[in-house]
């Protein structure tokens, strides 16, 4: 009976560091994306000033939005299940993202997007066990 209590406690502990994690990459790229000038942030991310704004503030609120959704609902326990819409969303966002980068012959820049698609896996998989 201990062990059962002490596995879905640990279980529980590691759903929310990946929801944190995902919801701070989130915010940080949104964030980014949203007060960082153009020019600036073309340094960090070329692609930027290449594209039109339109896609680049897009991309921040979907960021944005998809750090509140994965947090939020499991957080306050109001639709909980908005957190894994929220992380089919992530995935589709990351799939996106890497589609984005290899069509632009930018494959070596994908690796956080997987990064990030291997979390969302995870904590899909650890909500699906609940």
């Amino acid at each position: 009976m201990t062990t059962f209590k002490q596995n879905t406690k640990f279980k529980t502990l590691i759903t929310w560091i990946l929801q944190i994690l995902l919801a701070a990459s989130l915010t940080y790229g949104g964030l980014m994306k949203l007060v960082t000038p153009v020019d600036q942030l073309a340094q960090i991310w070329p692609w930027v000033s290449q594209v039109p704004s339109q896609l680049l503030w897009g991309t921040a609120i979907v960021d944005l939005l998809g750090a509140v959704g994965i947090v939020l609902p499991k957080l306050f326990q109001i639709k909980p299940q908005l957190s894994r819409w929220t992380a089919y969303g992530i995935l589709g966002l990351m799939l996106s993202a890497i589609i984005f980068h290899v069509v632009r012959d930018e494959g070596k820049v994908i690796g956080f997007n997987i990064f990030l698609m291997i979390l969302t896996l995870i904590l899909l998989k650890l909500w699906k066990s609940e």
